[in-house]
């Protein structure tokens, strides 16, 4: 088999199998429980969905550096190259979600502490 199918082959199956587990991952955090969000408790209840989202975002941004790196491989076609900068600006903006989705929590924990005086 050639280097080049044997490799987007793995980076496929990597992709569908993790893609799996970050569905299962995933939260969805609801406007609704925002606006609604007064005690403590909900405040609290608010930032571990934001944290879960965050480590979410973080996993998915692993597995595109990854990709980045076998789309990025010697050898491989030049057209690869867009591919391989697709993921590595896709795992970026990851990051940067992951990173304002653990301030958002941040934030919800001083409410919870405001809220609890």
């Amino acid at each position: 088999m050639k280097p080049l199918v044997m490799i987007m082959s793995a980076s496929l199956a990597a992709l569908a199998l993790s893609g799996g587990a970050w569905a299962a991952d995933s939260t969805k955090i609801e406007p609704a429980s925002i606006g609604a969000a007064h005690t403590a408790a909900d405040h609290e209840a608010l930032a571990k969905e934001y944290d879960a989202e965050a480590a979410s975002f973080e996993k998915t941004a692993e597995m595109h550096e990854n990709l980045a790196q076998t789309y990025g491989q010697p050898g491989l076609k030049p057209t690869q190259a867009a591919q391989a900068k697709h993921c590595k600006n896709v795992a970026v903006s990851l990051k940067t979600a992951a990173k304002e989705d653990r301030a958002l929590a941040a934030e919800h924990r001083k409410m919870a502490a405001a809220a609890r005086q």
